[in-house]
């Protein structure tokens, strides 16, 4: 399914702590005492003029584990058989004798779970790109001091240590979902908007208070192959019969919005836009259900 472009999705957000948010970087505390034990994970930039410059960031694969951790625990609320576990890798195609090397891609992507046809696994390609949200504005941090209390004799067991903190900043980065089903849109928007309204929390010590965030919709593009005259399409609606066969997809897949409006933007695809975080949440809001009838189908 991955060799054609059916649909497309493109996001653009912005995520905004409002706590305090550590992103632990994966290096070894460094043997500078002026630095803090606990840094916030960073990468190197070019700016405009062409100094380049350390900066801190949130890597798309932070965002990426947080939001398909929440999908995952959405589908399980269900029904427990709908997302496989992390402790069990291949559960999905391990459990059915499956390899991956050796069978055809429709086979695999029905074989797996709900969660591995969005997200992806070791058998099938995942249907979500999430990018590196970089600072849009210089952020500013400060350093929180913390210990460890060992909860028999109440004495300290591990510190002091210091954590650095990000308080005030504007991540931006691009989320793209690409060959969706109504549903598969449904389950990534409502694991969104769950971070959005600052349910889930991202990042280090989250049980502290820390990591929560809202997220800002910058911008929506809509690509579909046909069109869509005043509906989101899935891919079920746009396939061939005999893909939506193969891969177990509904065929009424598609959506309804009033004032959605797809335009024409050359010979093959229709495109609907929008930079309007209150249109796009309705959007995602809409969408959000669908997911529920969709896994039920899917069996």
């Amino acid at each position: 399914m991955h060799g054609r472009l059916y649909n497309q999705l493109d996001l653009e957000i912005a995520i905004i702590p409002q706590t305090p948010l550590l992103i632990k970087s994966g290096q070894k505390a460094s043997i500078d005492p002026a630095l803090p034990d606990m840094q916030f994970v960073r990468t190197r930039r070019r700016h405009p003029n062409g100094d380049i410059d350390e900066v801190v960031y949130i890597p798309g694969s932070s965002l990426r584990g947080v939001v398909r951790a929440h999908a995952e625990r959405l589908l399980r609320t269900l029904n427990d058989n709908y997302a496989c576990y992390v402790e069990a890798k291949k559960f999905c195609l391990r459990q059915k004798g499956l390899k991956e090397n050796e069978e055809a891609a429709p086979r695999l992507y029905r074989e797996s779970c709900y969660a591995c046809k969005l997200f992806g696994n070791t058998g099938i390609a995942s249907r979500v790109q999430m990018s590196d949200l970089y600072p849009a504005i210089a952020p500013l941090s400060e350093s929180r001091f913390g210990v460890a209390i060992d909860r028999i004799t109440g004495a300290v067991a591990v510190g002091p240590f210091d954590l650095e903190v990000v308080t005030d900043a504007r991540f931006e980065g691009r989320i793209v979902l690409r060959n969706f089903t109504i549903g598969q849109l449904g389950l990534l928007s409502a694991a969104l908007l769950d971070i959005a309204d600052g349910l889930i929390a991202l990042g280090h010590a989250k049980s502290r208070g820390l990591g929560r965030v809202r997220i800002e919709f910058v911008r929506a593009q809509f690509r579909f192959a046909k069109e869509a005259h005043g509906a989101i399409l899935g891919v079920g609606a746009l396939a061939e019969k005999a893909v939506r066969e193969a891969y177990n997809i509904p065929e009424e897949d598609r959506l309804s919005i009033e004032g959605f409006r797809a335009v024409r933007r050359d010979s093959v695809y229709h495109q609907a836009d929008s930079d309007s975080d209150a249109q796009i949440r309705e959007w995602l809001g809409k969408t959000a259900p669908h997911w529920i009838n969709e896994v039920q189908y899917a069996g």
